[in-house]
C-alpha cells in the first residue's frame, strides 16, 4: 500500500523532503503534548523521525505518513500504524497542525487506516492508545469503531488503550452493505 485517501485528504509515507514541514506540527509542544516522546527539539530530530518512519515502511509495509490537504497538497499532519516494539501491538495514531484541529480530520484518516489496514494490508487486529487528558483522541477512536480495553502504561506514558479487530470491522462492513446498521 503505497497510498491513502479520503474526500477532503491524501496520505503518502514520508520522504526526505518531508523534514521541514513536518517538524512544523513534531516541533509543537502543544501537539506534541500527549505524545510519549515529547516534541521534536531540532529539524535533525524530525530528520532522524522520519528516517525511522522510512524503514518501518519497508520492514512492515506500512508506517507513519505524511497527511496533505488534498485541494492544496498542503501538509497538515501526520497519520499511520506503527509496530509497538513494547508490545508488538500494531497501533493507530494521528495528529495535526493546530490550525487543522477540530475539523474531523483525525475521524477521516483513522476510518481511512482501519479500512486499509483490514481490507488491504489483511491484518487482524489493530490497537490504539491516547491520554487520558485528550478528550478530542479518545472521541476519535470510540467515534470510529475502537473498543476500550482501559488504562494502560504505554511507552512509559498513562493511556487509555483500544483496540478493533478485523472481525468486528467485516461484520459491520456487511451490516452496512445490506442495508442494516
Amino acid at each position: 500500500m503505497r497510498k491513502l485517501e479520503t474526500e477532503r485528504l491524501s496520505l503518502r509515507p514520508f520522504t526526505a523532503e518531508d523534514s521541514v514541514s513536518a517538524f512544523q506540527w513534531f516541533g509543537d509542544p502543544e501537539v506534541m503534548r500527549f505524545t510519549p516522546t515529547g516534541p521534536d527539539r531540532r529539524l535533525e530530530d524530525t530528520v532522524e523521525r522520519l528516517t525511522a518512519y522510512q524503514r518501518h515502511q519497508t520492514t512492515h509495509g506500512f508506517s507513519k505518513w505524511l497527511v496533505q490537504a488534498r485541494g492544496s497538497g498542503e501538509a497538515i499532519g501526520d497519520s499511520g500504524l506503527l509496530v509497538l516494539p513494547e508490545s508488538g501491538n500494531i497501533d493507530l495514531g494521528f495528529r495535526f497542525l493546530k490550525s487543522f484541529w477540530g475539523m474531523g480530520y483525525g475521524t477521516e484518516v483513522a476510518a481511512a487506516w482501519i479500512r486499509g489496514a483490514f481490507a488491504q494490508l489483511a491484518l487482524e487486529r489493530l490497537t490504539a492508545f491516547a491520554h487520558p487528558e485528550n478528550p478530542a483522541s479518545l472521541r476519535v477512536l470510540e467515534k470510529v469503531g475502537f473498543r476500550r480495553l482501559g488504562p494502560h502504561r504505554v511507552m512509559g506514558m498513562e493511556a487509555v488503550t483500544y483496540e478493533f479487530e478485523a472481525a468486528d470491522y467485516f461484520a459491520a462492513d456487511a451490516r452496512r452493505t445490506s442495508g442494516r446498521s
